[in-house]
């Protein structure tokens, strides 16, 4: 498989209505986009249901829904399939020892991809929650360890996705933090959305959703 190969990826989430919406990984010929069409909608943020305060990601631009990936797949004859893609991380995480690689994986690649390219503006938890359409708490680690500045989060928002690393406990190095919190601060990376970057996230986090203390 090639960086170049035609497949359909994710292109944003929203949180109120679509789930994830899925768009080609690159321009097509226009003759061979007029088959798949019709399983395509122009979005526009007049189409969400507030806009687009609550989506993540890219929503504007011929999308099409995930029940529909699979006849566009067809028609285009990708063969880097969704489902294909997806049951690779099943099968993976059926296996104990698989699993366990592929979490440490993509931790890894997490970690190089929002300390290289994230950015850290200043910024407070209780905003970033009250905005966000998804929050992920890996293994509950910030709801049984935030009160002593242990923890981490990842916080899906409408510009962008952040990793929130709690560190305010008694050894931390309070002067690393740009994220405001009731307990003593943490630090943050924010990325824009990007397919890779869900899918590691997704992974690493078994999508376990944050149900701790509000955060705001």
């Amino acid at each position: 498989m090639t960086n170049n190969e035609l497949k359909l990826e994710t292109k944003c989430y929203d949180a109120n209505e679509y789930g994830y919406l899925y768009g080609l990984n690159k321009k097509i010929p226009d003759e061979e986009f007029e088959k798949v069409k019709p399983f395509f909608k122009d979005f526009r943020r007049m189409d969400f249901v507030e806009g687009n305060v609550q989506v993540t990601g890219r929503p504007e631009g011929y999308r099409c829904l995930e029940k529909d990936v699979s006849k566009v797949e067809e028609i285009l004859g990708i063969t880097n399939t969704l489902e294909k893609r997806q049951n690779k991380v099943k099968e993976a995480f059926a296996d104990p020892i698989k699993k366990a690689n592929l979490i440490d994986q993509s931790y890894e690649w997490l970690k190089i991809l929002f300390d290289k390219g994230g950015t850290r503006p200043e910024q407070d938890l209780s905003r970033l929650a009250v905005h966000s359409t998804k929050i992920y708490d890996p293994k509950d680690s910030f709801k049984r360890g935030c009160e002593k500045g242990e923890g981490e989060l990842f916080i899906y928002t409408p510009h962008g996705m952040w990793y929130i690393i709690n560190n305010c406990g008694e050894f931390s190095d309070k002067s690393l933090n740009n994220v405001q919190t009731p307990q003593g601060g943490a630090v943050g990376y924010r990325l824009m959305y990007d397919d890779l970057i869900d899918r590691l996230i997704r992974i690493y986090s078994e999508e376990n959703i944050y149900s701790g203390k509000q955060l705001y």
